[in-house]
């Protein structure tokens, strides 16, 4: 079980999550940067008040956050905006954008698509910046109803680095995600018994949909692919009784 903690600016802190420190009530500043997906599907107010990240001796951390498909102009996501900020002088991150299909309530265990990407010249907290990843060459169709995007990143590389964090009392609540590689599985920021994410309202991560229609292809699953395979056993096998020859 991974246990987040605050981190305060400019001191480390030996746990598995952390959040950069909050700022003053009232206090916030504009996401400046690139392109910030507005015409997208956008949970935050356009201000960040703190952010989410992890400390270096993680070398696999995510952050994801919950989107319904009704939200969007249809399945297919094409742009992902991610705001970013940092505490140290590395200005650079890389990371993967990352879609999970939602089971029974919580993030699957493996992403259905995947994009990886890099944010350079990253703004020192108090500041953030939005960064935009074009994921349209890739096939990150959302399933029906609750699914979830995010990032994962490696800190033990890209050390104190943050989503950035809208706890703004105005900011409806969205429910948003997190696990490293020393967790077993997503622990919800809105269920987890640590202080630090009451304030929580909305991570500053944004999806765009492309125009059309892209029709939902049913997958079968485990039982299903048993039950088909067995089915073209038995047709197989009752078409050669068919054709065998008789005395």
């Amino acid at each position: 079980m991974l246990i987040p903690v605050v981190l305060t600016i400019g001191n480390a802190a030996g746990a598995s999550a952390q959040t950069a420190a909050p700022m003053s009530v009232g206090d916030s500043v504009s996401a400046s940067g690139g392109i910030d997906c507005a015409d997208g599907v956008v949970k935050d107010d356009g201000s960040l008040e703190s952010g989410y990240g992890w400390v270096p001796s993680a070398v696999d951390g995510r952050y994801i956050q919950e989107f319904q498909l009704a939200e969007f102009r249809s399945r297919k996501i094409e742009e992902v905006c991610v705001c970013w900020t940092r505490t140290r002088l590395d200005d650079s991150v890389n990371f993967t954008v990352e879609l999970y299909r939602d089971v029974q309530g919580r993030p699957s265990p493996r992403p259905e698509a995947s994009v990886q990407a890099e944010a350079s010249f990253v703004p020192v907290f108090p500041d953030g910046g939005f960064y935009s990843i074009d994921v349209s060459q890739v096939d990150m169709l959302a399933p029906t109803g609750t699914f979830y995007v995010g990032v994962k990143w490696n800190p033990s590389e890209d050390q104190f680095f943050f989503v950035c964090v809208d706890r703004s009392t105005t900011t409806e609540i969205v429910d948003g995600w997190f696990i490293d590689d020393r967790a077993d599985y997503w622990t919800s920021v809105l269920e987890t018994s640590d202080p630090i994410f009451i304030p929580h309202r909305a991570m500053m991560i944004r999806a765009r949909a492309a125009e059309g229609y892209f029709p939902l292809v049913p997958t079968l699953g485990t039982w299903g692919l048993i039950i088909m395979i067995a089915g073209i056993f038995a047709v197989g096998a009752l078409i050669i009784r068919r054709q065998e020859p008789r005395a």
